[in-house]
């Protein structure tokens, strides 16, 4: 009955509410107009979802911005604001297919694309933000810096293989957005944890040492307090860390240097840790975040991150109930790049997941 109800619901509002047009995007993209409805439908069972569980996003709404492509023209996803009145409150990225789930979210703040505008809005996967000005020129959001390469490559749609029609909705681009109101929504087995006091330092000579010094940072304001002096500011420490990780001038720190630069790290301040590589495993992250123990979150092989660590604080997880009781599992991480927001929550098939480092003092 709830979900006849959310549907009915949601159609009324779609004939309230417009498509907005991202700045300068080609008007003859090809948006495939069945899954944007269905995009809708989930991006409000999604919040629903955290409004019913948590204490996020109370009395928000929802606004659709406007659809994401790959590097060939394909949309990939469709992004939403979360607005409480008229303040953002965080962002949604659904994939575009026959089965769309919310691929990232954030709790706070504005979308990633919320500066640019001209071109075409990118994203290819987890966090990875981009705006083609032209054929050979693209905005890097994350580095905030405009980049020409030859090496972006599309990866196909990101959830799966939309096979509808794509055909070209109208659109006004003048209109206001209609906003969107959640109903809460009923599932089971929710679960959340977001580790807080864990810092979010911008990427600084390399991925590692950030990561690794967010996580020192952190034991150093609970319970550990010689780790860090009062005096030391953020990029110190990143240097020290990268030299004690042998971090080279390209910013890549070998494997085992990770594990015994932070060992060395705390040993010389007179503190005992275990750190260990481990394979990736959500129940594992999982077991980290309920302790309150931020771990490395370690991705390889990405089309744009190629190797990177990021910094895992937190997860959630539920099954959904109209959805023959399917596992939805999302890892929170702080990324190293300055223009992304603080927690980021990436869906877990999204991420290229190599291993998991665990840093846990005795």
């Amino acid at each position: 009955m709830r979900k006849i109800c959310l549907s009915i619901f949601l159609a009324v509002l779609l004939m309230l509410m417009p498509v907005a047009a991202f700045a300068d995007s080609p008007s003859d993209s090809a948006i495939p107009t069945s899954t944007y409805h269905k995009a809708i439908e989930a991006a409000a069972s999604y919040v629903g979802i955290v409004q019913a569980n948590t204490e996020d996003w109370k009395n928000t709404k929802i606004s659709y911005d406007f659809p994401l492509f790959d590097f060939d023209g394909n949309v990939t996803a469709y992004l939403f604001s979360v607005k409480l009145e008229a303040s953002n409150s965080g962002y949604l990225i659904v994939s575009a297919d026959n089965n769309p789930v919310v691929l990232e979210s954030a709790r706070e703040g504005d979308h990633p694309y919320f500066k640019a505008n001209e071109g075409q809005p990118i994203y290819v996967g987890a966090t990875m933000y981009y705006v083609k000005l032209n054929s050979s020129e693209f905005i890097d959001i994350r580095e905030g810096k405009t980049i020409t390469s030859n090496d972006l490559k599309s990866k196909g749609t990101l959830s799966g293989k939309a096979s509808d029609q794509f055909i070209i909705p109208e659109t006004d681009s003048a209109s206001e957005i209609s906003p969107l109101t959640v109903q809460p929504q009923t599932i089971i087995s929710y679960s959340q944890k977001l580790i807080s006091g864990v810092p979010d330092f911008t990427w600084y000579l390399g991925c590692s040492p950030t990561v690794f010094s967010n996580i020192t940072k952190y034991w150093d304001n609970n319970g550990y307090p010689n780790l860090v002096q009062s005096t030391t500011t953020t990029n110190t420490l990143i240097e020290v860390m990268a030299n004690y990780m042998s971090t080279n001038s390209d910013g890549t720190t070998g494997w085992d240097n990770r594990v015994t630069g932070m060992k060395k790290f705390w040993t010389d301040r007179n503190y005992s840790v275990s750190v260990s590589r481990v394979s990736a495993n959500f129940s594992t992250h999982k077991t980290e975040m309920t302790n309150n123990r931020p771990d490395v979150i370690n991705v390889v092989g990405d089309a744009t991150y190629g190797n990177h660590d990021m910094t895992g604080v937190g997860y959630e997880e539920y099954q959904d109930t109209n959805q023959n009781l399917a596992w939805f599992r999302y890892v929170i991480v702080h990324d190293t790049w300055s223009n992304t927001p603080t927690d980021v929550y990436i869906y877990l098939p999204q991420l290229s997941w190599n291993e998991t480092v665990k840093v846990v003092p005795n």
